[in-house]
């Protein structure tokens, strides 16, 4: 998924706007950064945090002394890189911009966490796997084949290194809520099984709290 997939539409600030007008949208849009735009062209990132130092918030945006940092994103970028921006810069919003730094909108932190979320398989049933893996030993055709030989998808991969042991976990997301057949098998090929969540369908979930509720009341 690429950047100009992920824009959303929201007003856009002028070095004429005052301070007060910034802090106004931001709030109306729960933002806490706002693109400066002229002519079309990306000028700065106004921050929240800016505007509050202010004495006058009546100030005009041209007067602020902006940080330096002028965050955006291309165009044909990957969201992925949009992820490390957002990090990088502890974003709310990311504008995304042309070669010729001309603006083309702001992706906000919800939009790229939806799109994660469908990246990750989240949005589907299944359930959760972390296997604990030394580096040297990971081998993700292999974690494939097992999962395959027991007729499980793995909808997602992502994998986390611990600072202080240098290890890998590997989290897993299914297809399959039941879980015990590939949790043997990945234990018979020596992996270790760091946690596991299932998740239960709707309807049985919905059943089990019926049953419930009718337990309680016939107490």
């Amino acid at each position: 998924m690429l950047a100009r997939e992920l824009i959303s539409t929201v007003p856009i600030l002028h070095p004429l706007d005052a301070g007060s007008k910034a802090l106004r949208l931001m709030n109306e849009y729960h933002l806490t950064q706002l693109p400066m735009v002229v002519e079309n062209k990306y000028l700065a990132l106004v921050e929240e945090d800016e505007i509050l130092d202010l004495e006058d918030p009546d100030i005009l945006l041209e007067s602020i002394e902006y940080n330096g940092t002028k965050p955006g994103i291309m165009e044909n970028a990957h969201l992925f890189e949009a992820l490390k921006l957002f990090y990088d810069f502890k974003l709310s919003a990311l504008p995304v911009i042309t070669r010729e730094n001309e603006y083309l909108g702001i992706i906000t932190k919800d939009n790229l966490l939806a799109a994660l979320a469908q990246y990750n398989g989240v949005k589907e049933t299944g359930g959760i796997i972390a296997l604990d893996v030394d580096p040297r030993d990971y081998s993700l055709s292999e974690i494939a084949r097992i999962a395959e030989s027991n007729e499980v998808t793995i909808l997602s991969v992502n994998t986390i290194t611990n600072p202080v042991s240098g290890r890998l976990e590997v989290l897993l997301k299914t297809n399959r809520q039941e879980l015990q057949s590939i949790l043997a098998t990945f234990e018979r090929f020596n992996y270790v099984v760091k946690y596991t969540f299932s998740e239960e369908p709707e309807e049985e979930l919905l059943k089990k709290n019926y049953d419930l509720l009718m337990n309680y009341i016939n107490m």
